[in-house]
């Protein structure tokens, strides 16, 4: 476009040009040589400028337009090395997330070394006033069965209550249907831990069955019993917030704060096996 233009100039330049110098040559030779070389440059040099502005103009207007496109270029790639530092910089957090989650998940093996774990994420969380439900990412096709129990890195989270082929569904320890054989780490005095309506609502348990004379205190920190087919022995459940007298039976009831993170925890860890065959 840029030579069509130019061309098509140089043939209007050319014909100007040739009609100049035929006029100039029949004045010249008339005797007046210096009034057509005067009259010459003042027609020419307008034109001149003239040319030189049009060309230039068009020059600038494909080197804009060359410009643009390569701005263009170069922002579409800016825009692509973005997306990928993007990326990489997800993959790599969530590598970081996951090392940490295999190191918390190392460390409780080498607390138990008789344990066989299978870590599991949570991809959905059913809860209310007074329950919390998970949903994790193994089921049958990885050996999950009914009852295993699940803990975080800090402690007991609930047990397996229904299971599907990739997936199943946890119970935490506030349910009200959920129980656990539970020791006073302090006092070595044995209880039930389970969950009640009134309690859960705070996102406590309540351990109760405890002797008349228990000397529980706020701050004892209640470990798993083993003495059912659910949790083996010494898992942390929490830790003892306060103590009441049941207004019925007037038995010594303890309110417990969970150890694990029921509402933000996304890793879990399923025991499989502890020398315990399920039923």
């Amino acid at each position: 476009m840029k030579n069509l233009f130019q061309n098509k100039f140089m043939i209007v330049l050319i014909v100007i040009s040739i009609l100049l110098v035929g006029t100039t040559s029949f004045i010249s030779a008339l005797g007046y040589t210096s009034y057509v070389r005067n009259a010459i440059g003042i027609v020419l040099t307008p034109i001149q400028k003239g040319a030189n502005y049009v060309f230039d103009s068009i020059e600038n207007i494909f080197s804009d337009k060359n410009d643009y496109k390569k701005l263009k270029e170069e922002n579409e790639n800016l825009k692509l090395m973005l997306a990928e530092k993007e990326s990489e910089l997800a993959n790599a957090e969530l590598t970081l997330k996951e090392n940490e989650n295999l190191k918390d998940f190392l460390g409780l093996k080498e607390e138990h070394p008789d344990f066989v774990f299978a870590d599991a994420k949570i991809t959905g969380r059913q809860s209310n006033s007074y329950s919390i439900v998970y949903t994790l990412d193994k089921g049958t096709y990885h050996g999950i069965e009914p009852g295993m129990p699940v803990v975080d890195k800090y402690g007991v989270i609930g047990c397996i209550s229904e299971v599907g082929l990739t997936w199943s569904k946890a119970t935490s320890v506030t349910e009200p249907d959920f129980s656990v054989g539970v020791i006073v780490e302090r006092t070595g005095e044995v209880g039930i831990s389970s969950g009640t309506f009134s309690a859960s609502k705070d996102g406590l348990c309540v351990v109760s069955y405890l002797p008349v004379d228990t000397d529980i205190k706020a701050g004892d920190r209640i470990i798993t019993s083993g003495n059912n087919s659910i949790y083996p022995k010494g898992l942390l459940l929490g830790t003892v917030e306060s103590i009441k007298a049941d207004p019925v039976s007037r038995e010594i009831q303890a309110l417990v704060k969970p150890a694990a993170n029921l509402t933000e925890t996304s890793s879990v860890m399923i025991i499989t096996d502890y020398g315990i065959i399920y039923e």
